[in-house]
């Protein structure tokens, strides 16, 4: 059986702190425990959220940060690879230009370098291929046919870099259910 989950419209704001509104929903167990009671809902089974977290939840949601991550950030050395540019598309990141650097793909079938991709879902869901835009619901996994492929086509390539494949700070949108037609 899967679980019940009940919105509330925030209706009630109070300050933390004197200065940061917050709502009283999901603020703490106690509280939870509170709205469950006066609900009339006595199951752990429910969940009890307020419309702006499950429209959250619904959107996925990015880590805020005063600065914004840079391609530093996210490797793991002070090595980069080597900026190698190649007719053979299926190689070629859609981001960069470049042969893809630590690739990892996608439910749809692209592929990208992981800190393009990862850079890329800073500020969107969708796949960046124009043609496709496929919302990413979870984290792309590594490809590992394609750098099998990358280093028996380059073999002097020589790529010391290294990436950690973090996905944290992102909360994944959840997919859009498909309504069924009757035929």
């Amino acid at each position: 059986m899967s679980p019940r989950v009940i919105s509330l419209a925030p209706t009630d704001t109070h300050t933390c702190e004197g200065h940061v509104p917050c709502l009283l929903y999901n603020k703490s167990a106690a509280d939870m425990q509170r709205i469950r009671a006066a609900l009339g809902i006595s199951s752990a089974n429910t969940t009890v959220c307020s419309t702006i977290e499950r429209d959250r939840r619904r959107r996925g949601s990015r880590l805020i940060r005063d600065v914004p991550f840079t391609e530093d950030d996210l490797y793991l050395t002070a090595d980069r690879p080597p900026t190698v540019d190649t007719d053979r598309a299926h190689q070629t990141c859609s981001l960069c230009g470049h042969i893809k650097a630590h690739p990892v793909a996608y439910l749809c079938g692209h592929s990208h370098c992981y800190v393009c991709i990862r850079l890329h879902l800073e500020t969107d869901w969708c796949c960046p291929i124009p043609s496709c835009r496929q919302i990413m619901c979870r984290a792309p996994h590594r490809h590992y046919p394609e750098e099998e492929g990358i280093a028996l086509d380059f073999p002097d390539w020589d790529d010391h870099s290294a990436v950690s494949y973090d996905w944290a700070g992102l909360t994944w949108p959840r997919p859009a259910r498909q309504v069924g037609r009757a035929s």
